[in-house]
């Protein structure tokens, strides 16, 4: 926000970028006029006006057409009258989330970990060089020292020995100590144990989009990164024979991330 003054007298027209000190300046004005004030707003608030907004120019008939609706199907006023350009405002919104599901994709595919770490692996941070020259921070996955052996265990319980998710996660309830809970001071449940045996990231692979709004979608359409980006805590023979059937069939999938 600055003050522009202006003296109608000599012409005298500086601006400050404080109003105190456009009205400590305007005081010391040594002329027979009297400085006016004026306040812009800031230029990207005046470009984003720019951008969004049209003045309206429509006429009597067509303010009274639209008597009835003044807000349309398509377009809006503001409170200064004008036309707020919806068509842009959605292209824009649209490319927005082009460009930010190409950079999670990118990443993905580049073996960089999203959010949390899943259960036995931890996040190690790493800085990283983009080919425009900028370091950056990007998480990879390493083994937990603890927790990764209880995924083992898991997959050895799932695949070797055919045991359910309800019996695994008694299993892992007998002991906590060595098989500590997801969740702290909490307990294993058998939705649990079938997040961890369904997640590939097991296998050594980042995925991303197995969900969309809490809706699992094809296989097909997850974004995979390649083979032992991070260290694999399981083979993909035991992954696969670890697998339910319904989803080891194509018939659906888990909805963990």
């Amino acid at each position: 926000m600055t003050t522009r003054l202006y003296c109608r007298e000599c012409g005298w027209h500086p601006e400050y970028r404080r109003k105190r000190a456009a009205l400590r300046a305007a005081a010391r004005h040594q002329c027979t006029g009297t400085p006016v004030a004026e306040t812009r707003p800031p230029w990207w608030s005046r470009l984003w006006t720019t951008l969004w907004t049209t003045q309206s120019d429509t006429s009597a008939v067509d303010t009274e057409a639209n008597a009835d609706d003044p807000t349309g199907d398509s377009e809006l006023v503001d409170a200064r009258g004008n036309r707020i350009q919806w068509v842009a405002l959605a292209a824009h919104h649209a490319e927005t989330t082009r460009r930010a599901r190409q950079a999670m994709v990118e990443l993905v595919r580049a073996g960089y970990q999203i959010g949390p770490p899943p259960y036995g692996y931890r996040a190690l941070r790493i800085r990283v060089t983009d080919p425009s020259g900028h370091s950056k921070l990007r998480a990879v996955l390493v083994p937990h020292w603890q927790t990764a052996a209880a995924v083992r265990q898991i997959f050895i319980w799932r695949a070797d020995h055919g045991l359910g998710f309800a019996v695994i996660a008694a299993r892992l309830n007998s002991d906590h100590h060595q098989y500590p809970a997801p969740v702290p001071n909490g307990r294993w449940t058998p939705k649990a144990v079938r997040r961890i045996v369904t997640n590939v990231k097991y296998t050594g692979r980042q995925v991303w989009a197995r969900t969309i709004a809490g809706r699992p979608t094809p296989i097909e359409q997850w974004v995979t990164s390649a083979p032992k980006v991070h260290e694999p805590l399981v083979d993909e023979r035991t992954f696969h024979q670890a697998q339910p059937k319904r989803v080891a069939e194509g018939g659906g999938h888990d909805t963990a991330a």
